[in-house]
Order: C-alpha cells, then structure tokens, then sequence
C-alpha cells in the first residue's frame, strides 16, 4: 500500500447509484461546468457585438445589453450552483 492511499483511501470513485454523495457531487459539478460554459459564451457574445457597436453595426447595442442581461444571469445561476454545492471536505 503506498502512502497516496493510506491519505486518500480507495482510487476509485465509488458507487453511481441514485443518492449516493458520490452521484450528487457529479450532477453539482456538472451544473456548474454547465453555467461557467454558458457565462464565457455570453461573455463573448456580448465582447463582440460591443465592438461591432464601436464599429458603427447596426442594432448592435441591443444585442450586446441583451447577452449582458443573460450573462449576469448566467453568473448568477452559476454562483448559486456553486453555493448550493456540497461542501468538499468530510
């Protein structure tokens, strides 16, 4: 037995069965991955269409306040994901 596992126990994950922390810690992970994509997509959308504005485009304020509207809704869903998570230590 090496001393990474004497510190961290077994190597593998564990079951994946419904209810199982090892299962909720996945599916938190996930929605969080999920929105922190979603946010740097938004993020820049938004950088985007706000030099198409400095370019003179035209609308293109309104599609750059809309994907900043949906980004900070994106970081917030993504912070409350994060502060509904599982702690991360025993």
């Amino acid at each position: 037995m090496t001393i990474r596992d004497e510190h961290h126990g077994s190597p593998e994950m564990g079951e994946m069965e419904r209810g199982t922390p090892q299962r909720l810690a996945a599916r938190n992970q996930m929605w969080t991955l999920a929105w922190t994509a979603l946010s740097v997509l938004l993020a820049i959308w938004s950088l985007a269409w706000a030099v198409g504005a400095a370019r003179g485009s035209t609308n293109a304020w309104a599609y750059c306040l809309a994907g900043l509207v949906l980004l900070a809704c994106a970081l917030w869903a993504r912070r409350s994901a994060i502060r509904n998570s599982p702690p991360r230590h025993l």
